[in-house]
């Protein structure tokens, strides 16, 4: 898991093949207010634009994903994202390979990050992550979800 602010992608080794794409689609859904939904990209990396309410811890799952990494950047609100490693959880609904998503019984958080607009959380496979927590009060948030293929 890392998180920071989007303006420092390229100073990570790990996003060097995508940063110049991720932050021209954040420049472009920041100067067409893009609507909710699914937009490919390339080299099989699509971004989901989300708007919603963040929502209470209560009745919250962890996730995780087998085929893709996330990356999502907080346009505007805040959010918690909580994390785990997959070693402390345990699979309630797997529901690979149909879609990329394996829901967990509720566990042990290891930690949570606080993003602010402007500010990205990337997951691997090995992260369950449970995203659109409220900080305090639920809240309107955008959200872009960059979905970037596992390489191998």
């Amino acid at each position: 898991m890392i998180a920071d602010y989007a303006d420092k992608l390229n100073t990570y080794e790990e996003f060097k093949d995508y940063a110049d794409m991720v932050q021209q689609f954040i420049k472009k859904q920041k100067e067409e207010n893009l609507p909710e939904g699914r937009y490919d990209l390339k080299n099989g990396i699509f971004a989901l634009v989300q708007k919603y309410t963040t929502k209470s811890l209560d009745g919250a799952q962890m996730e995780s994903h087998k085929k893709y990494c996330d990356l999502q950047y907080i346009v505007e609100g805040t959010e918690k994202i909580y994390w785990a490693s997959l070693r402390k959880l345990t699979v309630e609904d797997d529901r690979t390979p149909e879609a990329d998503i394996i829901f967990y019984k509720s566990g042990p958080e290891q930690g949570y990050t606080l993003l602010e607009a402007g500010m990205f959380g990337f997951y691997v496979p090995e992260d369950g992550h449970m995203p659109c927590i409220a900080v305090i009060e639920p809240q309107p948030a955008t959200k872009i979800v960059f979905k970037i293929p596992v390489k191998g």
